[in-house]
């Protein structure tokens, strides 16, 4: 069913067809002034019952209506980019007409301004002043600890018990995020604050997509519907300048990322507190919530399929020969790297992503004003069947070597792309592979029953429970 058409008449569908009759590539091909409203638009809602309904086929099946949507969440126009090919002109050849969207004004609330809400030319210098906290030299320090990080956790998991994954992977993201940011993290109030503040920031996507946030920026309605509340971030802001000042007063690299922002500097100067501190709870959100879920779709994947977990077992027999995993190994994990290739198509931790045009801007024979708001779906492009054969078959192989050099580019977007591309897509990568190869080298996982795993659509995709049962592997 496409969005919306259990709430239209028959006349209304076949006025849509033939407006679209000639197919997305006609439709850009017509240079357009306007996009064609999705059908199924609701009074003061908008489209926003279909995407709380179903999110993922909602965004999924727009494509049916042109290269290029609009919806409406409650008063708010949006236009949304269904085609890979303008997505790789928004991402691009555009970037410079765009700005964050919607839910970035929710997340600055809770999130401060830091680089992922950060705009323009402030978000390029906080970018450059970054980078050398993640090169390889810096991520082969942090492997260290990601994989003892892992192995500690999975070690106590014993043959024939069964647990939830959800909450131990949760715990043991943020313990590695929390040891990589600061080499000692042992603040007493450091692991509430960030708890206290990982509760509010969940809130940001339902905000972005609520027809009465929407309708709030334009009438007074009851508070409940504003942005989440600062308390949190305040907290944590407090806590985190104590660390500050501390690192700044011993004046040493301490091999964290936290020593790595406070020797920023060159031709753009350096990170102040206030940017230091913007920058650490972006990284809480990036190494948290995205790396979590990733972690918890691959293992409910691998659980499913005895052949593929083999696989896994064979390479990490023949590359670990019994020892633990290290950031020396990535290269030679060929196959796990597929399987987490594959997991992150089917299970893109940000499904939906969001800009503003800041002037005025014409994209796929689209006027757009500033301040027009534009969503694309990186979990839409990688389930289209035009860019993926099979797109819901779990096919880690399409990975392979030629594979992979058939895929064009800007249709596999995990982590974005662009001057946006995630600056932590090398860590994730290092932690993702690290802490899958300690779960699985010394135990075969199955799941423990039948019964579907519900998805979780907020900020990022992730199961709402995940209980696996260990056994142990025949030497």
């Amino acid at each position: 069913m496409r969005p919306g058409s259990r709430r239209i008449g028959r006349s209304s569908r076949s006025g849509i067809r033939a407006r679209l009759a000639g197919g997305p590539g006609r439709v850009a091909a017509e240079a357009l002034t306007e996009a064609p409203v999705a059908p199924g638009r609701v009074p003061l809602a908008g489209h926003a019952p279909w995407i709380h309904r179903d999110a993922l086929r909602f965004v999924r099946e727009l494509r049916h209506h042109g290269p290029m949507t609009k919806i409406y969440i409650g008063p708010r126009q949006v236009h949304v980019v269904n085609s890979h090919a303008l997505v790789r002109e928004l991402l691009t050849a555009q970037a410079r007409a765009f700005d964050k969207g919607a839910m970035f004004d929710a997340l600055r609330v809770p999130l401060g301004d830091g680089l992922i809400t950060a705009a323009g030319e402030r978000h390029l210098r906080q970018r450059r002043l970054m980078q050398p906290a993640f090169r390889h030299d810096r991520i082969a320090g942090y492997a260290r600890i990601m994989s003892e990080r892992s192995l500690a956790r999975a070690v106590v998991w014993e043959p024939g018990t069964t647990l939830d994954l959800v909450p131990e992977i949760n715990r043991l993201t943020l313990d590695i995020l929390l040891r990589t940011l600061f080499a000692d993290p042992q603040d007493p109030e450091l692991r509430t604050a960030v708890k206290d503040w990982l509760t509010v920031k969940y809130h940001s996507m339902r905000l972005a997509l609520s027809p009465l946030h929407a309708w709030s920026e334009r009438l007074p309605l009851l508070p409940g519907w504003r942005p989440p509340h600062a308390g949190p971030l305040r907290r944590l802001i407090a806590v985190q300048h104590r660390i500050i000042d501390t690192y700044r007063a011993e004046g040493r690299d301490r091999g964290d990322l936290l020593s790595m922002l406070l020797a920023t500097g060159g031709p753009d100067g350096a990170l102040t507190d206030a940017e230091v501190t913007d920058e650490l709870i972006t990284l809480f959100l990036a190494g948290t919530g995205t790396v979590s879920a990733s972690l918890a779709w691959a293992l409910h994947e691998i659980s499913r399929r005895p052949a593929v977990q083999r696989r896994i077992h064979d390479e990490l027999d023949t590359v670990l020969a019994g020892r633990p995993p290290g950031y020396e190994d990535l290269p030679a994990l060929v196959h796990t790297r597929q399987v987490l290739t594959e997991v992150l198509r089917l299970h893109p931790p940000s499904w939906l992503l969001m800009r503003r045009a800041v002037r005025p801007v014409t994209l796929g024979g689209v006027r757009l004003s500033p301040g027009a708001e534009v969503f694309f779906s990186p979990y839409a492009l990688h389930l289209d069947p035009q860019l993926y054969e099979n797109p819901d078959d779990f096919d880690p192989e399409r990975w392979s070597h030629d594979g992979a050099a058939k895929a064009p580019r800007h249709t596999y977007l995990p982590f974005g792309a662009g001057s946006r591309l995630c600056i932590g897509e090398d860590f994730a990568w290092t932690e993702l592979t690290l802490a899958l190869a300690a779960f699985l080298a010394h135990r075969r996982l199955t799941p423990a029953d039948s019964t579907p795993v519900r998805t979780l659509v907020g900020t990022v995709l992730r199961p709402a429970q995940l209980p696996l049962t260990a056994h142990a592997r025949r030497s």
